[in-house]
């Protein structure tokens, strides 16, 4: 299973994958723009050259420097309309397959992204869940713990007190075992005297 830090370095790496797969496809989409205003222009420009040379051309000589001028400029609108024209439909051509591409692309990017993305996340709610699993078990291992430190606190001092009573029990009988043990040797001592006294009676 991958760590955190790979699924973080990963969802990086797709996000600036898609980040600058996204600029390049605006960058195209501005030339785009640009070849189509500029076909846009030239066509205008054809027109106007088309309109004007209709309304001139069975109206002057065609000798004259006029109909040479407006011809010209007709010739020259119609030579730049079909340049245009042909550049812009084989560029239409072009960016149809390009902007097919590109959209793959995008379709791959993303996907790389959004599964990046997912990983990560499910990563996050693993642990999420885990932290709280933890969590619970502590808290209840705490309360456990609690009771258990009172049921331990109790027993403490039962045995402290249990054990000063065992003390002084055992002092007491030290003093009484000594009271006998005294009675006892004072009494043989009686004895002995009174057997040594019988012996020397005549």
């Amino acid at each position: 299973m991958s760590t955190q830090a790979e699924l973080e370095a990963a969802l990086a790496k797709a996000r600036n994958a898609r980040d600058l797969g996204d600029v390049e496809d605006d960058r195209a989409a501005v030339e785009r723009d640009k070849s189509r205003a500029e076909w846009e222009r030239t066509r205008i420009d054809y027109y106007k050259s088309r309109d004007a040379w209709e309304k001139v051309r069975d109206s002057l000589d065609k000798a004259s420097p006029e109909y040479e001028i407006a011809r010209t400029a007709w010739a020259s609108a119609r030579s730049d309309w079909d340049k245009v024209d042909a550049e812009y439909a084989r560029i239409t051509v072009e960016d149809a397959k390009i902007i097919d591409e590109r959209r793959n692309t995008r379709v791959e990017r993303d996907a790389a992204y959004n599964a990046a993305f997912d990983a990560l996340d499910e990563l996050n709610h693993t642990k999420s869940t885990r932290r709280k699993e933890l969590e619970a078990a502590l808290e209840k291992a705490t309360a456990v713990r609690e009771m258990a430190s009172g049921g331990w606190e109790k027993a403490k001092s039962d045995w402290a007190k249990a054990r000063a009573d065992w003390d002084k029990a055992i002092a007491e009988w030290e003093q009484v075992r000594a009271e006998w043990e005294k009675s006892r040797v004072a009494l043989e001592t009686f004895n002995r005297g009174e057997t040594n006294g019988d012996a020397k009676a005549p």
